[in-house]
């Protein structure tokens, strides 16, 4: 995907969000928190995204 893909994908998820009125929490690994970072770039998004965890370790 295209960055401009990823950030529409990202609105348009936060939009679903907002009318269904639910939140987001995302807990992340291998992706070391792009799907978070993808959200949170977004204005306004911390009214549905909720907390994101990002946990990562070779062992």
């Amino acid at each position: 995907m295209f960055d401009h893909e990823i950030r529409e994908a990202a609105e348009h998820v936060l939009d679903v969000c907002r009318r269904r009125k639910l939140r987001i929490v995302t807990a992340e690994s291998c992706t070391g928190g792009l799907i978070a970072a993808a959200l949170t770039a977004i204005a306004g998004s911390s009214d549905v995204v909720d907390r994101a965890f990002v946990t990562y370790s070779n062992e």
